[in-house]
């Protein structure tokens, strides 16, 4: 699979993985926003990624031990090859110029907030966290009989606060 990044005409940025066909994309794709086609900037982004792999090394053969016969001995497979996160990170945003009003889309990738998603805790994890904490912290506080995990309580409400908060705050932007 290939990660592309492709930014519209309009603005818009959407970002899928595609596994390529002879280098290109399978199947044309359009912006969400604007009904643009992005296929050709996805091929642009396509080649520039499968250009940053390493080519796969060869394969070592493990020689077969002493007094087996050499049937029973399987090569080895080829090792996976990836091209380094640094390398993805700093892929390009392919643009895509925006399409004819004529146009009738035959694909449509999902949009993908990068400002937003990427960056912090959503606000599930506080809650999550908070339940949990809450919960190991209690469980402490019983068995022991001691109010030493307190500390952990009062975290687990303030997570599961921020997280409420976090919630209620992105639901009145939308």
């Amino acid at each position: 699979m290939v990660p592309v990044k492709i930014e519209c005409g309009c603005g818009q940025r959407y970002a899928f993985d595609v596994e390529p066909v002879n280098g290109r994309m399978p199947s044309s794709i359009t912006c969400p926003s604007c009904g643009a086609d992005g296929t050709a900037a996805a091929n642009e982004a396509i080649t520039y990624m499968l250009s940053l792999r390493p080519s796969a090394p060869k394969a070592m053969v493990a020689s077969p031990p002493v007094g087996f016969p050499l049937a029973a001995a399987a090569p080895a497979a080829p090792p996976r090859s990836f091209a380094p996160a640094a390398q993805l990170a700093a892929a390009p945003i392919a643009t895509a110029s925006p399409a004819p009003s004529s146009y009738a889309p035959q694909a449509t990738a999902t949009a993908v907030n990068t400002a937003t998603d990427s960056k912090g805790w959503k606000w599930w994890y506080y809650i999550l966290a908070g339940i949990l904490i809450g919960i190991i912290d209690g469980w402490y506080i019983y068995e022991t009989g001691r109010l030493r995990y307190i500390k952990g309580l009062l975290l687990a409400v303030l997570l599961i606060a921020i997280g409420v908060w976090d919630f209620t705050s992105k639901r009145k932007t939308k």
